[in-house]
């Protein structure tokens, strides 16, 4: 059973439990932020319940004071003490304390009874003070103004005075300037909590590159951290399987080999000429197969380490073909483009794919027919090593399977009619490895070109 510190514990390491408490946070600030922009403002029938009182009540103590009709010298009386300007609109008169006061066209009023006003804030109504029937309230370019109507006149005023420019309000940029930070920050601590997961695609690709001693970093202690350690750990065991493959691998050259090398010693003593050739070209071939099969087994892999160098591989296959064919070169030909850049490449697997592609080709060119046409060009962003025969080429439904190990379309498996199917597997091993790509054209009685397509 799961105690309380271990559930704690996981809790407390828990990536979704981080998650939720930054959008808790996140929500409470936020609410937070809302409180505080609406205890600026108040709510509107709050709002609504404590202006109407105060309408009422300054309506009633300033219509008093400025009698019936409206007196202009009590006016100007009142905005000498107050920041108002006053226009008193009737049949005799039309004043107003400015010059530049709003043209009522202008203004866009909104009526408002002032017995509900006087009802809805607490206030006491007179009955004479009914007369007034109705108040109307107005916004306009940033003063507020009320108009009041005694009898014939209207009395309007305006807060703060005309030629006042009333401060910039700044609550909403405020309020949306906090919910921009508190917004700025969820996304960095989320993305502070996922950032093992960058670490986690760094690691993969250069371990899957073949950089098995890269380690992801370890830091944390939640999900991701462990996800992390646990793709260290898997790099840390394929290491040690493929070390330990290696191992294996020159163990069985080494055990193989001791036992042909003596078998080759021995045979020398064998006095028939013809048996001892007939054991020395099996025992040769054994060594080969033996070489063979090692060389793809250290290639079957993404993990595979290529020796690179600067290679030219124009002068690399003239070499191949000069050197290791050099009692059939009169049956190559050899075409190499002009100028081509060196790429990097291992040259001796290189080698050996020159070698079984010319050897393969060799094998199935009749002695008749033309020479093996071996080109080497650069096609956009690869070098082109393309090898064509003029043999009896090969079946459409042999084609996918060619370059499998062991595989031969011939069933036989005779040693005139070709090697044990390793060599053009290891070609394809070869190019793979090197990032390209090997392609077959091939059709009965029409010949066979293999083209190894290598990025530069």
């Amino acid at each position: 059973m799961i105690g309380i510190s271990e559930v704690a514990r996981r809790l407390v390491h828990s990536l979704f439990a981080r998650l939720v408490l930054i959008f808790l946070v996140a929500s409470v600030a936020y609410g937070f932020a809302a409180r505080h922009a609406y205890s600026l403002f108040q709510d509107f029938d709050y709002l609504r319940r404590i202006a109407g009182a105060h309408v009422v009540l300054h309506s009633e103590y300033i219509l008093k004071d400025l009698g019936t009709p409206p007196s202009i010298e009590r006016a100007e009386e009142i905005i000498g003490t107050l920041p108002v300007d006053i226009r008193i609109i009737g049949p005799d008169m039309d004043w107003s304390s400015t010059p530049d006061f709003y043209p009522l066209d202008e203004i866009f009023f909104s009526p408002q009874s002032i017995i509900e006003l006087g009802e809805a804030g607490g206030a006491e109504v007179e009955p004479w003070f009914e007369r007034l029937g109705k108040v109307e309230f107005a916004r306009h370019k940033d003063h507020a103004i009320v108009k009041l109507s005694d009898g014939d006149y209207e009395i309007i005023f305006v807060s703060p005075r005309v030629r006042e420019v009333p401060g910039a309000d700044y609550t909403t940029w405020i309020v949306a300037l906090i919910g921009l930070l508190i917004l700025l920050a969820c996304y960095l601590a989320v993305r502070w909590l996922i950032t093992p997961i960058a670490w986690m695609q760094e690691g993969a690709a250069r371990i899957g590159s073949g950089d098995l001693d890269y380690r992801i970093p370890t830091p944390r202690h939640d999900e991701l951290g462990e996800l992390s350690r646990d793709i260290n750990a898997m790099a840390g065991d394929v290491k040690g399987m493929l070390d330990a493959k290696q191992q294996l691998m020159l163990a069985i050259s080494h055990e193989l080999r001791s036992p042909i090398t003596r078998a080759k010693v021995a045979v020398e003593f064998v006095a028939e000429e013809t048996v001892r050739s007939g054991i020395l070209q099996d025992l040769d071939e054994m060594e080969r197969l033996i070489t063979d099969l090692l060389e793809s087994e250290a290639l079957n892999t993404r993990y595979a380490i290529l020796h690179r160098e600067s290679v030219e591989l124009g002068g690399l296959v003239q070499s191949v073909v000069e050197l290791d064919f050099a009692s059939r070169n009169e049956r190559i030909n050899l075409q190499v483009q002009q100028g081509l850049p060196e790429a990097q490449l291992d040259a001796t697997r290189i080698r050996l794919l020159s070698r079984n592609l010319l050897d393969n080709a060799l094998r199935y060119n009749p002695t008749d027919a033309d020479p093996v046409e071996v080109s080497v060009d650069r096609q956009h962003d690869r070098l082109t090593l393309s090898v064509r025969d003029h043999g009896p080429g090969i079946p459409a439904e042999h084609l996918d399977y060619v370059t499998e190990p062991f595989y031969r379309a011939d069933p036989a498996r005779s040693r005139a009619t070709g090697g044990v199917g390793l060599g053009l597997y290891l070609c394809r091993r070869v190019v793979e490895a090197h990032g390209g790509e090997l392609t077959i054209d091939s059709a009965p009685d029409r010949g066979t070109t293999i083209r190894a397509a290598l990025p530069l």
